[in-house]
């Protein structure tokens, strides 16, 4: 398992097309869309609780224009690939992205990038790498727009 791939949802899950430039995406890639901005960009360590975000559907390459995803709502149960084994200690922590594809799940972090809230410890995935994943949920605004703007 790598990135992140919705487990349920009480919506049908609908793909569409999203603007990209110059981005490499790979299947369960997180994205998000920036206030403002025209295009979306790969999720970081800095990636904020209220942007929009979408999950990749499908792969890109650096050349293309858009790619297949979902747009995350905020009440879907995810899978994500995280950076350590899970804990069930941490059921109900905010948690902090590390890239695009893994959530850095060292337990709780209450600042505006925490963008994952996880619900439960995930299974260990073997193979060339082993990789780790829990449940939860991505953080995501409807708006996009920071709620402490003024």
């Amino acid at each position: 398992m790598q990135g992140f791939k919705v487990i349920s949802t009480i919506d049908e899950i609908e793909l569409k097309k999203f603007p990209i430039s110059a981005q490499t995406v790979l299947v369960g890639d997180l994205f998000e869309r920036v206030h403002g901005a025209t295009t979306w960009t790969a999720c970081t360590a800095a990636s904020l609780n209220y942007s929009r975000k979408f999950i990749a559907y499908e792969a890109a390459t650096s050349s293309d224009t858009e790619v297949l995803g979902y747009e995350v709502r905020g009440n879907e149960r995810v899978e994500a690939q995280s950076s350590q084994v899970g804990s069930a200690t941490n059921d109900g922590d905010s948690m902090l992205l590390t890239d695009k594809n893994t959530v850095n799940n060292l337990g709780a972090d209450t600042s505006e990038e925490s963008c994952f809230i996880q619900d439960g410890v995930g299974l260990t995935y073997s193979g060339t790498t082993t990789t780790y994943s829990i449940f939860g949920r991505i953080a995501v605004s409807a708006s996009g727009i920071d709620p402490a703007a003024s």
